[in-house]
């Protein structure tokens, strides 16, 4: 651990458990890496939703400790979101488990070489990016998980791979859970109809989340391989808690997946009814937005994590600008393909 993380840490528990003077504020300002809105009257502060008031990092900790199951969510290029992660494994290796580390952003054939590289280099995670391919993945840069997967490997963690590579992801979508193979959606639980109410509404957050651009014949496609993805995670946490000498499982996901009221703690309950499941949040602030419960509308009017921690945002660019790009070069592709065809 680099002096400077020593630093963040002890000035940012500091700030959220004690209160903090304005030298305090101003030098928490300093140690965020997200450049705005660092000075927001939210960064840094805990929101408990089903208390509707704020939480202190103890709070956490203490809940963490009597977890089964820990979900921390994050927007996937904030790096603040990922030293926080680094810091809640730290806190759980403290209390004397062992935990098994899951991440969303490792595919079932990454495990292999995944192991392979800790086999010869027990405590190299600076490598495993390298070892895995990980600069073909399309998610940010591996420094960033780096820190996560190093406090597993300094305290004897698992490393498991929880999400599900891209060509299967396609058979999901054209072909349901069943193109998982040979009861393979059984085992899985996919075969388990869900509430009409909720499916309506994750297809209408898959809608919303898609800037309401997505034809509706792909909702269910989506919603498919959403629902797959999250009991694949499900199903690894549980396999790995399982595991001689682990007593907690913790997954490193999309925050969408680490949703307590369906994502994957929803299939943990089917596996696992009476596990005890802690998610935390991790949320980028909005300018001008003050009170915590305003933040519901970004979750279809819940909040549906234990805590939400709030931190700076990586930039305020539209979301939806670039995806509306996306799409209209995929539909002159589309179109290109087509032409050519029909000459």
């Amino acid at each position: 651990m680099t002096g400077r993380t020593i630093i963040f840490w002890t000035g940012l528990a500091a700030l959220i458990l004690s209160g903090c003077t304005k030298d305090e504020t101003a030098e928490a300002i300093e140690m965020w890496e997200s450049p705005l809105y660092r000075d927001h009257p939210l960064a840094g502060q805990i929101w408990k939703p089903a208390d509707q008031r704020h939480a202190t990092a103890g709070e956490v900790s203490a809940a963490l400790k009597k977890a089964d199951y820990v979900l921390i969510g994050e927007k996937h290029d904030n790096p603040d979101h990922h030293r926080l992660q680094a810091r809640l494994v730290a806190e759980l290796a403290a209390y004397g488990g062992r935990p098994a580390l899951v991440f969303e952003m490792l595919t079932g054939s990454q495990q292999e070489p995944l192991d392979a590289h800790l086999a010869s280099h027990p405590d190299d995670a600076a490598g495993i990016g390298a070892a895995v391919g990980w600069e073909k993945s399309g998610w940010p840069a591996w420094t960033m998980y780096q820190p996560i997967a190093q406090q597993a490997l300094d305290n004897d963690m698992l490393l498991l791979a929880g999400g599900i590579d891209r060509d299967m992801i396609k058979r999901i979508a054209s072909g349901g859970p069943d193109a998982m193979g040979e009861g393979r959606a059984a085992a899985l639980m996919l075969d388990r109809p869900i509430e009409e109410d909720m499916r309506d509404e994750m297809r209408q957050v898959i809608f919303d989340s898609h800037c309401q651009q997505l034809p509706e014949p792909m909702l269910d496609p989506l919603l498919a391989v959403t629902l797959a993805k999250d009991a694949v995670m499900a199903e690894r946490m549980a396999s790995a808690r399982n595991t001689p000498n682990r007593n907690v499982s913790v997954l490193i996901a999309g925050a969408g997946h680490v949703r307590a009221d369906w994502g994957v703690p929803l299939h943990l309950k089917r596996i696992a009814p009476d596990a005890r499941i802690v998610t935390v949040g991790l949320a980028e602030v909005a300018n001008g937005v003050s009170d915590p419960a305003e933040y519901a509308e970004r979750y279809s009017g819940a909040m549906p994590f234990d805590f939400i921690w709030f931190t700076p945002r990586v930039d305020d660019e539209d979301p939806c600008e670039a995806f509306a790009e996306q799409l209209q070069q995929m539909r002159e592709r589309r179109q290109k393909k087509e032409d050519g065809e029909s000459n």
